[in-house]
């Protein structure tokens, strides 16, 4: 038998167990160095035809051995795997930052490369692409704005509590809509605001910053907001008016905010639920 064979064989059973999710890369580190790219290919081939393995798509696997034959992978593990630089975004982030007031079935990831959407037991997997104003710039993409969580024995990239908090503002739809990310942001522990100032500033939104300027105004002392950190998101402004959501139903003028909002809806009253 060739000795090689007999050595990588133990070695990819042993990382089939021991990884949840995986990609093809991630597989050939099973192999000693040198090993042809034919070998881990056909090796992988083996491993799937035999029902050890999972394939969620091209390139990405699950495990189906040892105590994860019978388990669901964790869909934010699986979306951490689908593109080489990545963050899990928008209400996805809200889940992994532990604060979403409720589960949702669609998985987001934002990157830099071609965009994505297919489904895998029970859940839709998205992966877009940035705001335009943030392509200009790949590296203001991700400086100081991209945290990493664990997940069970893994560490994904996650979109920063700050970057968070406007990208769902900016984004309602991506986020679960206005009532779920008021609940959901207030269970933020802090923020940076300088942060949230220097993204908001990135981004180039004055809608979005008119919306996150509200939120951070209707109750300071949550995230221990200052009147100059105010001041400087409202210079962020044009002329508006700007909409919290769609003009429809009985509205509200924040003057502050050059901002209109649902008539009654009240967001300290919302985030601290």
């Amino acid at each position: 038998m060739n000795s090689k064979k007999a050595k990588s064989e133990p070695a990819t059973r042993s990382f089939i167990e021991r990884h949840a999710v995986f990609t093809t890369a991630e597989f050939r580190s099973a192999f000693p160095a040198g090993t042809p790219s034919s070998t881990v290919l056909n090796r992988l081939k083996q491993a799937h035809e035999s029902g050890h393995v999972e394939r969620i798509r091209h390139g990405v696997y699950a495990s189906r051995l040892g105590a994860l034959v019978n388990t669901t992978p964790d869909p934010l593990l699986v979306a951490s795997r689908l593109k080489e630089d990545y963050a899990i975004a928008y209400h996805s982030a809200l889940e992994a930052h532990g604060v979403a007031h409720a589960p949702f079935r669609r998985v987001t990831v934002v990157s830099n490369r071609t965009p994505l959407r297919f489904e895998y037991r029970g859940h839709e997997f998205v992966v877009r692409r940035p705001p335009k104003a943030l392509m200009a710039n790949e590296g203001d993409l991700w400086k100081d704005r991209k945290s990493v969580v664990r997940r069970g024995d893994a560490l994904v990239n996650v979109t920063s509590r700050e970057r968070t908090l406007v990208d769902c503002f900016e984004n309602l739809k991506w986020a679960g809509g206005i009532e779920e990310v008021l609940r959901s942001v207030g269970g933020f522990p802090s923020l940076k605001v300088q942060d949230v100032i220097a993204y908001a500033e990135l981004l180039t939104s004055p809608s979005a910053t008119a919306r996150v300027g509200w939120v951070l105004s209707a109750d300071p002392d949550m995230w221990r907001v200052t009147e100059e950190e105010l001041r400087a998101l409202r210079s962020l402004l044009g002329r508006g008016p700007y909409f919290l959501s769609a003009r429809s139903g009985p509205m509200q003028y924040i003057p502050e905010w050059r901002l209109y909002v649902p008539a009654g809806l009240d967001a300290a009253e919302e985030m601290r639920g």
